[in-house]
């Protein structure tokens, strides 16, 4: 009987032990579905900053490689950068690009020679580099030589997490530039 007896106690403490741990995973289980959560997000965040990075200086270097540009060239070439986003949608508003010559005159401030906007010209975001005919601002730390010029290229993204929808993390705007030198011309006549 004593035997029969310590089986039962047993038993009813292993199921007691089990109902514990249910009832720990159950009351842990929404902390680890948003860690998990939290988690995608922030991957997802890295990935789109990754591109914006790989847009800016993709197009920047493949605009530095011609000798004169057109509106034609540059329209193909910034459709690229939807290409490079994939599979993180830039179209409907999310992305910007703005492709900017600069220009350092002999005398006076570095001046915008022409920009070019994708998409189409109707771009939502304002360059941080100004405007065409204006004085350039340029990024921290660059400047340039008399008669220098170079190309920048500015993206603008516009994260929306996938699934953790606070508002610290809605509409967050990722901003990347790129600086290079033209190679083969300076670059300075607006394209047509």
């Amino acid at each position: 009987m004593n035997r029969m007896a310590r089986k039962i106690g047993l038993s009813w403490r292993q199921k007691a032990i089990r109902g514990v741990a249910a009832l720990e995973f159950a009351l842990t289980l929404p902390i680890w579905v948003a860690f998990l959560l939290g988690s995608s997000d922030g991957a997802y965040f890295l990935l789109a900053s990754e591109k914006c990075d790989r847009i800016a200086y993709t197009l920047t270097d493949i605009v530095t490689q011609y000798q004169t540009i057109t509106l034609a060239n540059l329209a193909d070439i910034t459709l690229a950068a939807a290409q490079i986003m994939q599979p993180i949608s830039f179209s409907g508003g999310n992305g910007v690009v703005i492709v900017s010559s600069v220009y350092q005159p002999s005398t006076g401030a570095p001046i915008v020679k022409w920009q070019y906007l994708y998409p189409n010209n109707e771009a939502t975001q304002v360059s941080k580099i100004g405007t065409t005919g204006g004085q350039a601002l340029l990024p921290n730390g660059l400047t340039l030589s008399a008669n220098d010029n170079v190309i920048i290229s500015e993206v603008y993204y516009t994260y929306n997490p996938l699934f953790i929808n606070a508002d610290a993390f809605k509409n967050t705007v990722i901003y990347r530039i790129a600086v290079y030198k033209p190679r083969l011309s300076p670059l300075v006549t607006p394209p047509t």
